[in-house]
């Protein structure tokens, strides 16, 4: 898996602008960037499990503004750079407190873009993600974990569904489960340890993982599976009014896009 960016900006042709610039800045370093594009911050928060390294971000949108959308970010994931692109610098103070990456200004220079995004991706680059060195016959891949949708026991044979590929390695889900647990994994039966940050919703026996996929969940394992399933989504959705509103009085909740 390469790079992943997310372009929150209610103004869809500002975030194919942003895609087009972080794109041509990836294939200058030689490194494969995957975009997503969300025009409302209530859908990038809906779908949002710490799976992106960097979230460029408007500062003012309709939902939920740029400021709260990092104080989301940060509940979950302190490594994720921000780097916020605003149409005032009267802001930068509230990206401060959320550990901002960058702030940029609009109308968006391509060259200050370029310098900024790429310090952004040599920080990337440089950090150390968790990773697994599986053994495939004669192969060896290195895949980060969080790639890694779930692990799946089946015909005596192990096989790692990740995103680029499904790998079958020679070892049992039980020493897999022991060396990924301490890492957001989660055993659900006999067959399946999944990786919780790809657990989308728990429908009554079924595990609905972020690939579509619909794994079952043994009886005697269902009650702590949905305590950790909830714990890890209270994190992602703090109780109302923790967040500050956009009928607040704080000035950035008010200004103009």
């Amino acid at each position: 898996m390469g790079i992943r960016v997310a372009v929150v900006d209610d103004d869809p042709a500002f975030c194919r602008t942003e895609a087009n610039l972080i794109r041509s800045c990836g294939k200058e370093h030689g490194e494969t960037i995957e975009v997503d594009l969300f025009n409302s911050s209530a859908m990038f928060l809906q779908k949002f499990t710490a799976q992106y390294d960097i979230v460029v971000s408007d500062v003012v949108m309709h939902d939920y503004s740029g400021i709260e959308v990092a104080q989301r970010i940060r509940l979950f994931d302190p490594n994720c750079l921000i780097l916020f692109v605003a149409s005032s610098p009267k802001f930068a103070i509230n990206g401060y407190q959320v550990n901002a990456f960058s702030y940029l200004l609009k109308p968006l220079s391509a060259t200050e873009f370029n310098a900024e995004f790429s310090k952004a991706l040599r920080t990337v680059l440089h950090r150390e993600r968790p990773t697994i060195l599986l053994h495939e016959e004669s192969s060896y891949y290195r895949v980060p974990l969080r790639s890694i949708s779930y692990i799946e026991s089946a015909h005596h044979r192990i096989t790692v569904h990740s995103d680029e590929k499904d790998i079958a390695v020679t070892t049992t889900l039980s020493a897999l489960q022991e060396r990924l647990e301490p890492y957001g994994f989660y055993r659900i039966n006999s067959y399946y340890l999944v990786n919780m940050s790809r657990v989308r919703a728990i429908d009554s026996k079924i595990c609905v993982l972020d690939t579509g996929a619909k794994l079952a969940i043994s009886r005697s394992r269902k009650e702590k599976f949905v305590e950790a399933f909830l714990r890890q989504q209270s994190l992602l959705t703090p109780p109302h009014g923790k967040w500050l509103s956009r009928h607040s009085s704080d000035s950035f909740g008010h200004a103009a896009a």
